[in-house]
């Protein structure tokens, strides 16, 4: 593609929006050398005011631990603008569900897709609701999009709708005779691994009766088709996220200052030192603030200092929050043990997780990688926990089968451990 075509192709998809909205937001201020100036002073007042209100709002929000933040909803308002004056505005709502780095603002930018019956956004409701994203009964709602997504044409989804009926996934029901239509589905859409399963299955019998003939023909097609593509992974999973490498360098740039003020924090004259600069700068903030209004207030010129506040105060705010949260003693003896190895110290840092605490967050995913190591070293109580979360879906995929196994695990061990032989 050409520079010329590149550049229309961005005119197109979002860059009619994005002018159309820099010319609402400064174009009047363009009045200023005019006779309608008193237009531009308008609209300069307005846009501060607008930016005041933002600033309450955020700070607002963040004392009310607000569902959706401030900046969350100005930029939804603002994808929403370009999106709506774009050609292909569906392709703009999907590219940006895959490029969110938060869960929330995927799934709403995936919404907006499937409202727009795009069959790739809703292939990919269908991954997330079947592989538990929305917890128990989730499955269901799967089938459905998978199903929906197949029949306007997407491959893959008519083979990940054929594996669950086969399968049997979660608490779908199996159903082989429609397993092996949506695989045929799948295959004459070109998906070269339904085509390598179905000559498999007509090869041994797997589901379907034997038949060599078509065995052959399947094989031939699925030769045909190779190499294989990967199987797609919801945007919703950790791993399937797009590499950002401007939130690689910040978050790497993050973790070098963490690391370098937590060896800064740990000598006390340091910290004094800290908290002595911090109080002296807040008296000073507090004195320009005092001087300001006391000079000023007849000419507005304590106004940049009014905007100013909320802000702020927000900082100060989440600073102190960031203090009470801190851990109250200088060692954490308990993940001391559980990063040593000791099964009873995973367990019970896996149930503090779990649990939720003044000192630690609840978090279902910690307590239940906490519990596999230490039901892995064979902890009967860790065993039924990691049963219980993986019947659940807490903190992982909602896997009966996988709870069954560690629940019998556990049995077995309790039952060694007592000497007692196991009942039939």
């Amino acid at each position: 593609m050409s520079r010329r075509a590149k550049v229309l192709d961005a005119w197109q998809l979002w860059g009619r929006g994005a002018a159309l909205l820099v010319l609402l937001l400064l174009g009047p201020l363009c009045l200023a050398p005019t006779p309608l100036a008193i237009v531009a002073t308008t609209w300069k007042v307005l846009l501060l005011l607008a930016a005041w209100v933002f600033a309450v709002g955020s700070f607002i929000g963040a004392l009310l631990h607000a569902r959706v933040p401030a900046v969350t909803m100005v930029e939804r308002l603002f994808r929403s603008w370009i999106a709506r004056f774009s050609d292909r505005p569906e392709e703009l709502w999907l590219q940006w569900a895959r490029e969110a780095h938060h869960p929330p603002q995927a799934r709403w930018c995936l919404e907006r897709a499937v409202a727009l019956g795009v069959r790739e956004a809703q292939f990919q409701e269908g991954l997330i609701f079947l592989e538990g994203g929305q917890g128990h009964g989730g499955q269901l709602v799967g089938l459905d999009r998978l199903r929906r997504a197949a029949l306007r044409g997407h491959p893959e989804a008519a083979f990940r709708l054929a594996e669950a009926l086969r399968t049997g996934h979660g608490n779908v029901l199996a159903e082989p005779a429609e397993a092996e239509t949506w695989y045929q589905r799948a295959a004459a859409l070109g998906y070269g691994p339904a085509a390598a399963w179905l000559a498999r299955a007509y090869n041994i019998g797997d589901g379907v009766a034997l038949d060599a003939a078509k065995a052959r023909e399947w094989a031939l097609t699925a030769e045909r088709l190779q190499p294989f593509p990967p199987l797609s992974r919801s945007i919703l999973r950790h791993d399937a996220a797009p590499v950002d490498p401007l939130v690689h360098a910040a978050g790497k740039a993050m973790a070098g200052v963490e690391e370098l003020a937590d060896r800064t924090l740990a000598h006390r004259p340091v910290r004094w030192l800290l908290l002595t600069g911090a109080v002296l700068l807040a008296v000073l903030w507090l004195g320009v603030v005092l001087t300001f209004f006391w000079a000023g207030s007849s000419q507005l010129h304590h106004l940049p200092l009014v905007f100013m506040t909320p802000p702020l105060l927000l900082i100060a705010w989440q600073a102190w929050q960031h203090y009470r949260e801190r851990p109250r003693t200088g060692r954490d003896r308990l993940r001391e043990s559980a990063e040593a190895g000791d099964p009873e110290a995973c367990y019970q840092l896996g149930l503090a997780h779990r649990q939720g605490s003044y000192h630690r967050h609840r978090d279902d995913l910690t307590a239940a990688l906490w519990f596999r190591k230490a039901a892995e070293a064979g902890h009967t109580g860790a065993m039924a926990a990691l049963a219980e979360a993986y019947l659940g879906g807490h903190g992982v995929l909602r896997d009966p089968r996988e709870a069954r196994r560690w629940a019998e695990a556990g049995r077995r061990e309790s039952t060694s451990q007592s000497g007692q032989p196991m009942e039939p």
